[in-house]
């Protein structure tokens, strides 16, 4: 069968962009077509900044696990979560919804905290629904390090903790508020954790006291501890492209900024028996115990990915990291990025997930759970180290089939080029040089050395023999 030189090239240029756009768009998932629900408005920010101006004020904006200011932000969360009429999950204490327990860890000035009592606050939504498709738990930490000393001068840091993290209080209680009268498939469990600021002990207890049918239940878990503060916020969700990832992605719109691969930080481990041990930043929260035992998790978060100025993370370019400082305060974030600022990133992450909740869009999160665990990585391939080689191998691989493809395109081409290119034709009187360079030919001009000779009237005659479109 005969191709025409038109026909050729065409199929050659679509192959060649196909296999291109393969091997530099990576794997990521396309995203789905959601609903945006028509109520959402930035009045959800205007709410949300209230909460945080709360913790932020005398009474809650000390917050320290171990102290009785733990106990204090407890019973405020307690509180306003039965106002919304949520049951609570544990009555452990006076307390309702808190779950007590005993935490021993080190302060930040070397202080060795042994048996300290403290609480989480765990209050649940029962779906309606005749099947319920599982749960989904929303978390964030509440605690903050107000009452922590510098090792330096051991001066107390009087933080209030709005970065890390009265904003993902905020943002669970708005969001609890929201979905007080909502139909959904699952269960939602809200789950403020303590002791974030220490390695996220309350997460750690939450998950160690679930059996294997209780975390099989959790169809996704989504953490908002730190949701305001940074240049920008995402969605971090792991090392692999996942449904959900992509629907979330998706309820996010043009708020989100994409997360930028291979930003991992190195060796880090929390637990003796870690599944994980090369992770990202966004790993670094309540969502990584949960993680660790195989349930699909997403983190909200905001900081500046796109810029490397400190070594774990930098939430605002060309300003000082206030995590785990006694800036992180909320007139200092106000002074940085400014309230109105505040206010619409908050409304925005809200948004995303009450999008992800709305009814119109229930049959796109269950199809996008449905799959979620068998898209999950093991401990090995969620490494960032090996999903980084694999990743370049795959390139290596698309690179190499893409020159592949253009050889075979070049010397079908030049096996053919009679056909493709019309041989140069001359004014009377002018002499074609000897140096006369053809298309595809070596420089030396070694591969015309079987090439027989033609006349112009026999060159005429054999182009003749050709519908060549290019002629």
């Amino acid at each position: 069968m005969r191709y025409s030189a038109k026909k050729v090239l065409i199929i050659a240029i679509a192959v060649l962009t196909v296999i291109t756009a393969t091997v530099f768009s990576g794997c990521d998932k396309a995203l789905p077509e959601v609903n945006k629900p028509s109520q959402i408005n930035n009045e959800l920010g205007e709410k949300a900044f209230g909460y945080m101006t709360n913790l932020a004020s005398e009474g809650l904006s000390e917050r320290t696990a171990g102290l009785q200011s733990e106990v204090d932000a407890a019973k405020y969360i307690s509180e306003k979560m039965s106002g919304f009429g949520y049951e609570g999950v544990y009555n452990d204490s006076d307390i309702e919804g808190a779950q007590e327990f005993k935490a021993t860890f080190k302060r930040f000035n070397g202080e060795e905290v042994k048996d300290a009592t403290v609480h989480n606050v765990i209050f649940s939504k029962k779906s309606v629904a005749q099947t319920v498709k599982g749960e989904i738990l929303l978390t964030c930490h509440y605690d903050n390090l107000f009452a922590e000393k510098s090792a330096a001068s051991g001066s107390v840091w009087s933080s209030d903790g709005s970065y890390e993290s009265g904003s993902g209080v905020a943002v669970l209680l708005t969001l609890a508020e929201e979905l007080i009268d909502a139909e959904l498939d699952y269960d939602i469990t809200f789950a403020f954790f303590t002791c974030g600021s220490y390695f996220w002990k309350g997460a750690m207890n939450y998950v160690d006291n679930l059996d294997r049918e209780g975390l099989d239940k959790i169809a996704l878990a989504i953490d908002f501890s730190m949701s305001v503060g940074g240049d920008n916020w995402y969605i971090y969700s792991g090392e692999t492209s996942t449904d959900y990832g992509a629907f979330l992605n998706a309820c996010g719109g043009d708020t989100l900024s994409a997360v930028p691969k291979n930003r991992n930080i190195g060796q880090f481990t929390m637990t003796e028996d870690s599944v994980f041990v090369y992770t990202n930043a966004g790993m670094l929260s309540d969502n990584y115990f949960l993680m660790e035992k195989g349930v699909p998790t997403a983190n909200f978060l905001s900081l500046n990915w796109e810029v490397n100025e400190h070594p774990l993370f930098t939430e605002c370019k060309g300003k000082a990291n206030v995590y785990h400082t006694s800036n992180d305060t909320l007139s200092n974030m106000v002074e940085r990025i400014g309230e109105e600022n505040i206010k619409s990133r908050l409304a925005a992450i809200i948004a995303t997930a009450l999008t992800a909740f709305d009814v119109s869009n229930s049959d796109a999160l269950s199809s996008s759970l449905s799959s979620a665990r068998s898209q999950l990585p093991d401990g090995i391939s969620q490494n960032g180290k090996k999903a980084g080689l694999a990743n370049i191998i795959i390139k290596v691989v698309l690179i190499a089939i893409l020159l592949a493809v253009s050889y075979v395109v070049r010397n079908f081409i030049y096996r053919n080029k009679n056909r493709y290119f019309a041989p140069k034709t001359y004014a009377e009187g002018e002499e074609q040089t000897q140096n006369q360079q053809e298309p595809f030919a070596d420089v030396d001009g070694s591969d015309k050395k079987d090439e027989k000779v033609l006349s112009e009237g026999d060159k005429n005659a054999e182009k003749s023999n050709f519908d060549d479109p290019f002629v």
